[in-house]
């Protein structure tokens, strides 16, 4: 019965063994034809060579010194007995002995060095290859700590590895100790029974040395703790202050000395007997630990720091300062003063009148909304995110809001969720939305430029290639070029269907392949399908963040990737990618929000984001990812980041200088808005330099806060793009722009922009405002808009007549000297499907608030034209601009008899089509005329 339960356990594990490493083999070969087909293979193989590597060196060590150690125990040790185990047996009271033999235990132990031996060499191969490779081709910085006189390059890349060894080979020594030990027990040359502690010479001997190889690594350890003192939060500001420096840093060595000395006592002590003098050393050791790491620094800081806080970190403050700003480029913000006139007129709007024509009237939010009611088309399409840039339409540098239609298979019916319709038939997406930023129909919905299935383009944006295979929602594997046509695009009541035409993802052309391919995605169908033919190729890692991780994973990648529309009518993605660390000295750290939570991470921790700890960032690479092919290039931005230039040294296949990127994309790129937001949250302190005014707080900056779409609570004021002229320049350029107030406080006190055309691109500039003079605030805006009673009647009523009225992000415009605020006002009917409608635009400046149909009208009513004509914002709205927003009572019901008129003659003439317009639009009149009543009484 014994054997019978050995031998299926040892199947059992024979067999999960087997499984595991069948799994890991096709994933392993599946990765490698990904790679391949995407020309990256030696990435691959640098990779897979540096963990495969690392895993038998650091198992091979430990084997070496567990194997050592364990030999010699079992050599030096008394004549080997039987090893006895005793349990007390199940129901019965007796205690039952269980011999093992001499041959026995050693297959145990040489099972039990090897089990251990393989979790010693995984640890280092799966964690920490990122780091040996950034050691081993590590760039300097060219800059020292302040503390050590150190090269940077000393803690970014070195450092880490140093902790690593040191933690490393304190557990296999704490490992090996231990089976030491246990093994000397067992062959009775050291008892540890109650008042008797007796050891053999040998078992003495042994041991000793062990535990003084133990003392030194605790010696290493807090050697590397005094270096992690630029890393100390023990004081006022991050990194070492005072007391790290004239206590803390004291304390280490000391502490050094004095395990350096225990090691020495139990080495000399060895061969004689007792362990009088090597427990004296220890307890020497724990009691100055104590005293000199704990309570010597609390005391310092308690009674000579804080008393004289200012005075004795204030060359620490400095360093703080001088850190942060460099980890998170802020030193490179040019400082500007802004007069913030009260002067602007009519005039200077004219003269900025590309800047009007390119005020953002739609947020993404309600647009979003809108694009999924008009042009999801079918339910399995969904617009995953809208995204702003800029293309030359008409002739003129336009800002657009724009969509791509991805294909969402978790939105098929339940029935429809076939093997052939998952991964064969419904593989892509189709084409993409386009709008301008302030244009709108006359019914108030976005003006469409590109739109439909096919796509129609109403400007010279054609797209020529519509397929997007790869995206934010392209989620699982699909296979094209198969016995079974793709759907392409629905056409009336019947559908076109396709066949792949591009050269991405893997051929499916052997046995093997599709045996590694049913097993890498647990999918066994895929081996016994006839749909694949040897043409058939699968595509997978589609959708574009798993697909940048996958080819350079030690990147970390912004939140919001964005579509571009080549000039070849092609759809392109674009990622900001940045090389960040968590161990730049002295420099303050950000918790950073990451969207990229593995299902692992989310079943354990119930969070779809998480937070990584950084205190260095640079916007050093963008990925491009041809939503077709899914072809992904990697263009090095920032040459001078010693992070990346390391890492272009480990894979030089990889990355492409800026200069190789196409000229039709380089004019797309933007300045990323997260990197953006870190450091305008950064820079709210650390525009302070001067060290008092730093430690009080004096000039502390904050992001102002707004109220959100619907309701009374606020939100914080995000970074936003515009088009706008700054007032150095002569023509209007896109740019990333949030403003300042100061903390706790609601006036405007700075703004910051960051450039993204052409040479500029990447430059920041802090424009300070005058503080003897009040300029108001987003937060002090918004309150003289609800308290400007014309407004709220009238937001009010439409909110009585069944609407949702719905304010959009209040938006601060710098024009000319002088700030101008604007605010779109959306309205949803309750009784539809939430789609809002651009109704009405807020126009502040200075004490003067008006709302306006159109941005135009509201311009024209806060510098007080009338009747002007509005050439100089045309393409804001396509409806009559001649009906402003005081019509008056006869107006508007000359508009309904018109528009009642209309519909009757379209029901003369058949046109069933025109006469549902006419009675939306004679459903808008009777709404007007009926609030207009209401205000007039």
């Amino acid at each position: 019965m014994k054997i019978e339960k050995r031998f299926l356990v040892n199947n059992i594990i024979i067999w999960f063994i087997a499984v595991v490493s069948i799994i890991t083999l096709a994933d392993i070969y599946g990765d490698l034809l990904w790679f391949r087909s995407m020309g990256y293979a030696s990435v691959f193989w640098t990779v897979f060579a540096s963990k495969v590597i690392l895993g038998i060196v650091f198992a091979a060590l430990f084997i070496l010194i567990a194997g050592i150690n364990i030999c010699l125990a079992r050599r030096l040790g008394p004549p080997k007995d039987a090893w006895e185990f005793s349990y007390r047996a199940e129901g019965l009271g007796d205690i039952r002995i269980v011999p093992i033999r001499p041959e026995r235990v050693n297959r145990y132990l040489i099972l039990t060095c090897a089990t251990l031996a393989v979790f010693m060499g995984l640890w280092p191969a799966i964690l920490k290859w990122d780091e040996f490779l950034r050691f081993l081709r590590q760039t300097p910085f060219m800059m020292k700590d302040p503390v050590f006189n150190k090269d940077i390059g000393f803690f970014v890349f070195s450092y880490p590895v140093h902790i690593f060894l040191q933690r490393w080979s304190f557990l296999t020594l704490i490992l090996t100790s231990l089976t030491v030990l246990f093994i000397y027990i067992k062959d009775r040359a050291v008892s540890l029974k109650k008042g008797a502690y007796i050891f053999t010479r040998r078992a003495k001997v042994h041991m000793s040395v062990l535990a003084g190889f133990i003392l030194l690594l605790i010696a290493w350890n807090n050697r590397l703790g005094s270096l992690a003192l630029v890393y100390s939060q023990r004081g006022v500001v991050f990194g070492a202050g005072y007391t790290d420096m004239n206590a803390q840093l004291i304390a280490y060595w000391i502490i050094i000395s004095i395990a350096l000395a225990c090691a020495l006592i139990f080495w000399i002590n060895s061969p004689a007997k007792g362990w009088k003098w090597p427990i004296t050393g220890l307890a020497a050791l724990v009691v100055l630990f104590i005293l000199v790491s704990s309570i010597c620094p609390w005391a310092v800081q308690k009674f000579i720091v804080e008393p004289n806080e200012l005075s004795k970190e204030m060359p620490y403050i400095l360093n703080n300062i001088k850190y942060t700003r460099l980890g998170y480029d802020l030193d490179h913000i040019e400082e500007r003063d802004f007069t913030a006139s009260t002067d602007l007129t009519f005039a200077d709007i004219q003269k900025n009148s590309l800047t009007m024509r390119n005020v953002k009237l739609w947020d993404k939010k309600p647009l979003s909304q809108t694009y999924s009611q008009l042009q999801e088309i079918r339910l399995y399409y969904n617009f995953a995110g809208v995204d702003e840039d800029r293309y030359t339409i008409d002739g003129e540098k336009t800002q657009v809001m724009l969509s791509v239609r991805e294909l969402d298979q978790g939105n098929l019916p339940v029935k429809a969720r076939t093997f052939e319709n998952l991964y064969f038939k419904y593989t892509h997406g189709y084409g993409l939305c386009m709008s301008p930023v302030n244009s709108m129909t006359e019914k108030g919905l976005p003006n469409l430029v590109i739109k439909d299935i096919p796509p129609v383009s109403q400007t010279g944006i054609e797209v020529i290639r519509p397929e997007v295979y790869y995206g934010e929602k392209t989620e699982g594997f699909v296979i094209v070029n198969s016995k079974s046509l793709e759907f392409d695009y629905p056409k009336g009541d019947i559908n076109v269907y396709t066949l792949y035409e591009g050269k991405g993802g893997v051929p499916i052309d052997s046995l093997l392949k599709r045996i590694a391919f049913s097993i890498k995605f647990f999918e066994p169908r895929l081996l016994f399908t006839g749909y694949i033919t040897p043409k058939s190729r699968i595509l997978f890692y589609r959708q574009i963040r798993d697909r940048v991780k996958a080819l350079a994973p030690f990147l970390t990648y912004d939140n919001d990737p964005y579509a571009v529309v080549s000039d070849s009518g092609r759809i392109f993605w674009i990622l900001d990618g940045y090389a960040t660390t968590d161990k730049y000295p002295y420099s303050e750290r950000y918790s950073m929000n990451q969207d990229d939570v593995t299902p692992g991470q989310a079943l354990f921790t119930g969070k779809r984001r998480w937070e990584k700890a950084i205190n260095y960032i640079r916007n050093s690479v963008k990925a491009i990812i041809d939503a077709y092919t899914g072809e992904t290039t990697f263009y090095i931005v920032d040459p001078s980041d010693p992070i990346i230039l390391t890492y272009n040294r480990i894979f030089p296949q990889l990355f492409k200088p800026f200069p190789e990127m196409p000229e039709d994309l380089r004019a797309h790129i933007r300045y990323p808005r997260d990197l953006f937001e870190i450091q305008a949250k950064m820079y709210r302190a650390y525009h302070m330099k001067d060290a008092q005014v730093f430690y009080n707080k004096e000039d502390f900056w904050d992001l102002p806060m707004q109220k959100k779409l619907t309701g009374s609570t606020r939100s914080l004021m995000n970074g936003y793009y515009m088009s706008i002229r700054l007032p150095e320049q002569e023509q209007e350029e896109f740019l990333l722009m949030a403003p300042f107030t100061p903390d706790k406080k609601s006036n405007m006190i700075a703004w910051l922009c960051a450039q993204c055309d052409g040479p500029n691109y990447g430059r920041l500039l802090l424009y300070k405002l005058p503080k003897e003079k009040l300029i108001y605030g987003p937060r002090q805006v918004d309150a003289r808009i609800d308290q400007q009673t014309k407004i709220a009647r009238e937001l009010t009523l439409w909110g009585q007549q069944g609407s949702d009225v719905v304010r959009g992000d209040l938006l601060v415009i710098p024009v000319e000297e002088s700030i101008l605020y604007i605010e779109p006002v959306y309205l949803m009917a309750a009784d539809k499907s939430n789609l809002p409608e651009l109704k009405r635009v807020i126009v502040a400046y200075e004490e003067r608030v008006e709302m306006g149909k159109t941005l135009s009208i509201a311009l024209e009513k806060v510098f007080g034209i009338e009747n002007a004509a509005a050439s100089y914002i045309s393409n804001e709205s396509s409806q009559d601009k001649s009906t402003d927003g005081e019509d008056t009572i006869a107006d508007l019901a000359r508009r309904v008899t018109n528009y009642y008129q209309a519909a009757q003659e379209t029901i003369g003439k058949g046109d069933w089509i025109e006469y549902g317009r006419c009675q939306e639009l004679l459903r808008d009149a009777i709404q007007e005329l009926s609030t207009a009543l209401e205000l007039e009484e």
